[in-house]
């Protein structure tokens, strides 16, 4: 697919990317298995090696315009991972805060959710975001476009700066 060959080796080193491809031509694997592959699993040597305070923090975060969008990339994560151990939570809104806040608390490596969920647990300090090294936000092609829903969330600009970038547009 184009957009993964596009995608997965500048990902994989850690560069900003910029795609944009229409529906079912692979763009969840193309930014997926670079984010897999570039934050420490449960189980490997280097989630050892980080410092305490960052272990069960989720290290890789993947916004995305609709819920729908965000169980159908959350799954594909999750299918992706599961080999290496790596926990995925969807968390949105329109239902109880209570699970997905007793998921976080458990120890979760990468977060797919919405922008208002998101904002709204990282406001109530239940989501810890000052340990996440893959950023992917997931627009909707108005939005990449430059139009309406185009600012990227509060978040994106406080604390999630230094961390890869990659901005995918969906068709």
């Amino acid at each position: 697919f184009p957009i993964q060959e596009m995608c997965l080796c500048l990902a994989l080193e850690g560069r900003d990317v910029i795609g944009q491809a229409m529906t079912g031509t692979g763009k969840t694997l193309g930014f997926g298995l670079p984010l897999i592959q570039r934050i420490a699993a449960p189980a490997s040597e280097d989630y050892a090696e980080l410092p305490e305070a960052a272990q069960n923090k989720p290290q890789g975060l993947i916004v995305c315009p609709t819920r729908e969008l965000a169980l159908q990339v959350a799954t594909d994560i999750e299918q992706a991972g599961a080999g290496l151990g790596i926990r995925v939570l969807s968390i949105y809104g329109g239902r109880a805060y209570e699970p997905q806040i007793d998921a976080l608390r458990a120890g979760i490596d990468v977060v797919v959710g919405t922008p208002g969920r998101i904002i709204d647990l990282a406001g109530r300090g239940d989501l810890d975001l000052s340990h996440v090294r893959e950023l992917v936000l997931a627009l909707l092609c108005r939005a990449a476009d430059g139009g309406e829903g185009a600012r990227p969330p509060p978040f994106v600009s406080r604390g999630l700066a230094g961390a890869p970038c990659v901005v995918v547009a969906v068709a």
